[in-house]
């Protein structure tokens, strides 16, 4: 193998491991991206738990709102769920 030929595969390996980094960087970005959006809606749907427990020790009449938040909150705690499997 001349100078050359080992030249040119080192620049082959350094690109394949270049663009391997790259590669791991997006996916990286993908799952912290994924986990944001998963702690999100899991603090929107706890939120919406303590609100409804709260009005439920003041012994208030159920509210309807709170009742639909904590639905809302629970579906986007699911779609989360559902992204973090992919």
């Amino acid at each position: 193998m001349t100078l050359e030929q080992k030249y040119d595969q080192w620049e082959r390996i350094a690109r394949l491991v270049y663009e391997d980094a790259i590669r791991a960087t997006q996916a990286s970005r993908k799952q912290t991206k994924k986990l944001k959006f998963y702690l999100d809606a899991l603090t929107k749907y706890e939120a919406a738990k303590y609100e409804a427990a709260k009005m439920a020790s003041e012994e208030r009449p159920e509210d309807s709102d709170t009742k639909e938040g904590l639905l809302k909150a629970g579906l986007i705690l699911n779609r989360a769920r559902e992204e973090l499997r992919h």
